[in-house]
């Protein structure tokens, strides 16, 4: 079983933090590694947008903690 790795981005248009789900470890670092676009996704304001730079940095270190607990 792959484990999801939850990650939370700041949306563009209401400025709060948004969780999303669904992502692997795996892909979450594929993503990063290749320096893809990684997608975030407001419910309330239905937005879609592309991580910034910062929120990359963020995810990549929440991966590095997650990675020291196991």
């Amino acid at each position: 079983m792959t484990a999801s790795a939850p990650f939370s981005a700041a949306c563009p248009k209401c400025g709060q933090d948004r969780v999303m789900a669904g992502v692997s470890v795996e892909e979450l670092e594929e993503l990063l590694r290749t320096g893809a676009d990684i997608e975030g996704y407001c419910v309330s304001c239905d937005e879609h947008w592309v991580v910034s730079t910062e929120d990359r940095a963020d995810i990549a270190r929440g991966l590095e903690r997650l990675k020291k607990k196991r």
